[in-house]
């Protein structure tokens, strides 16, 4: 019994932080007039002023997941979470996506 909780408290402590997503935050060039709800890459942001913040299922910040928040929010001056943010050529390729 005691062989079986440890090995199940191991296995939560594996798996449990890659279930954990992570924060994705969004600067807009044109802020929203009002607080805003946008579903894009797969989650929902929430957006107020000329931020736009949301928790997704992937760890690092890309070109491919930029352009789908782009697409639905408008051109973006940054792409970020707390550990990375897009280089302006990479926000560049991004904002081509950009809805008008």
């Amino acid at each position: 019994m005691l062989r079986s909780l440890s090995l199940t408290a191991a296995m939560a402590a594996i798996v449990l932080p890659a279930a954990a997503g992570t924060n994705f935050t969004a600067k807009l060039t044109t802020p929203v007039d009002s607080s805003e709800r946008v579903i894009a890459a797969k989650a929902l942001w929430n957006c107020d002023g000329d931020t736009c913040v949301a928790e997704l299922n992937r760890r690092t910040v890309t070109v491919r997941t930029c352009k789908k928040v782009a697409s639905e929010v408008g051109a973006l001056a940054a792409f970020s979470t707390a550990e990375e943010s897009l280089s302006e050529e990479d926000l560049a390729k991004c904002n081509k996506a950009a809805k008008d």
